[in-house]
């Protein structure tokens, strides 16, 4: 494969196109390191842990969460601290020319195979109380962070919440959903500022397909470069932390949120 780092000659608007189209930087934007109080990240296990990730070859299998576990992290730490925190790292990387698009796919792969692997216990809402309430979370079709909407997914189930993730489907499909079901949260992760008009036609039709009235927060990477997402999709609210987006439409968690840093929606 040949390599793809950017062209340094390209204007600032043209990289920044491409770097909301590609994993690396797409998966940036999930990591603030200004998290929720709780437990520390340990700058050189995250150096390690992005050596492991970044290591040659094409298998994703990696002893990245062996290596974790043995130096204290816990479950709840990998999945909202050390994997958005080196999805950050690999996407300023990128953006500083350090790494090729090839070394940024194979490590995202790694990364949700990780997510996956430690998120298996709640992959459903097999665990969540049979009151629990209702999120939606979107990741439309045209975008690529899927690994945004699964650590939302398991970090929202982790807190007790039913959540129908709605991953790279259709609109129709979508919309199927929010008729058939009633939803106390819907949550739509949008990654830059020209999709945002998609995401008012989105929000148009799940407001036309809804039983009653929902509140809808917009996510993803646009909330930190744009402030005025509500006014623009006509969303109730934006913000890209979970627990805020719960809080924001009085939406209470059966169980309260860990005290790790939190991954971004």
């Amino acid at each position: 494969m040949h390599d793809t780092r950017k062209n340094p000659a390209s204007g600032d608007h043209d990289r920044h196109g491409d770097v909301e189209s590609l994993a690396a930087q797409v998966l940036s934007a999930l990591a603030q390191r200004s998290g929720q109080p709780g437990h520390a990240l340990d700058e050189t296990i995250l150096a390690r842990f992005c050596s492991d990730i970044l290591k040659s070859g094409k298998s994703i299998q990696t002893d990245s969460v062996t290596e974790l576990q043995r130096h204290g992290a816990d479950v709840a730490t990998i999945l909202d601290g050390y994997i958005p925190a080196a999805a950050r790292e690999l996407g300023e990387r990128w953006c500083r020319d350090e790494l090729s698009f090839a070394d940024v796919t194979i490590g995202a792969a790694r990364l949700q195979a990780i997510l996956r692997e430690l998120s298996a216990p709640w992959v459903t809402d097999a665990m969540t109380p049979t009151d629990a309430p209702n999120v939606m979370l979107i990741v439309p079709l045209e975008e690529f962070h899927t690994l945004g909407g699964m650590s939302a997914t398991s970090q929202l189930r982790r807190m007790g919440i039913s959540v129908c993730l709605c991953l790279g489907q259709s609109e129709e499909e979508i919309l199927q959903k929010v008729a058939a079901r009633r939803f106390d949260m819907i949550a739509i992760s949008v990654s830059c500022r020209h999709k945002l008009d998609a995401a008012r036609r989105l929000i148009g039709e799940i407001r036309s397909a809804a039983s009653g009235a929902v509140p809808i927060v917009i996510g993803g990477r646009v909330v930190e470069t744009s402030d005025d997402v509500c006014a623009l999709t006509g969303a109730d609210h934006a913000t890209a932390d979970p627990r805020e987006a719960l809080n924001l439409c009085g939406v209470r968690a059966p169980v309260p949120a860990p005290h790790d840093r939190l991954a971004r929606i």
